[in-house]
């Protein structure tokens, strides 16, 4: 029989590594975890967002094993909304906005009040031509978290694509106010640890 106490100390180094930047030695941790417990939860997820972590160093790095590691999760607890939302989120970065509102939706389904992946199901609706659908994803997001711009920007290229100006021109303003009261509270607010990768601006905004 597996010691729990083992389980639960490689657990905790995995985790304060990981907390570190220690990324391949928080995976490493992690993996000793699934050796003893190949079923525990959240593990294979833990994994995944260290291997995403350390990608995002190296710009065009292979996703490929941070992905698997999320469909395992999903395998393990189907009912693991982050882990649903990441590979959502991976698909949408990828262009297979199909897959993207699957996962979404999957995480949605487990988790109604997941702030991100209300908005990554919004703007993905809006990419897909279904700005309707969106909108109410995208206002239910905007309720639960008033200071996000995200979702103030996804929310006026849904009201842009339904020609519902007066709103679209509203939720700009909105996206100006925040930034002001951000540029304002910036010294004094450290940003929030983060559990899943945040909704972000397009590098680019269209015009």
């Amino acid at each position: 029989s597996v010691a729990p106490r083992s389980v639960w100390l490689h657990q905790a180094a995995g985790e304060a590594n990981e907390s570190q930047g220690l990324y391949d030695a928080a995976v490493r941790e992690y993996r000793e975890v699934l050796a003893l417990a190949p079923q525990r939860p959240g593990i294979q997820f833990r994994i995944g967002r260290a291997l995403l972590a350390r990608a995002q160093a190296t710009p065009g790095a292979d996703l490929s094993e941070a992905r698997q590691a999320f469909e395992e999760e999903l395998k393990i607890d189907p009912t693991n909304a982050n882990a649903a939302y990441e590979l959502a989120e991976m698909h949408r970065k990828a262009g297979d906005l199909a897959k993207a509102r699957e996962f979404f939706e999957r995480a949605v389904a487990q988790h109604p009040e997941f702030d991100e992946a209300l908005v990554g199901l919004g703007r993905t609706l809006v990419a897909l031509g279904q700005p309707a659908e969106a909108l109410p994803r995208l206002e239910a997001a905007a309720k639960r978290d008033p200071h996000n711009e995200v979702t103030f920007y996804q929310l006026a290229q849904a009201y842009r694509a339904l020609s519902r100006t007066a709103e679209q021109e509203k939720a700009l303003a909105e996206i100006t106010r925040l930034r002001e009261l951000a540029a304002q509270r910036a010294s004094s607010i450290p940003e929030p640890r983060r559990d899943v990768t945040r909704q972000e601006l397009p590098v680019k905004p269209p015009q």
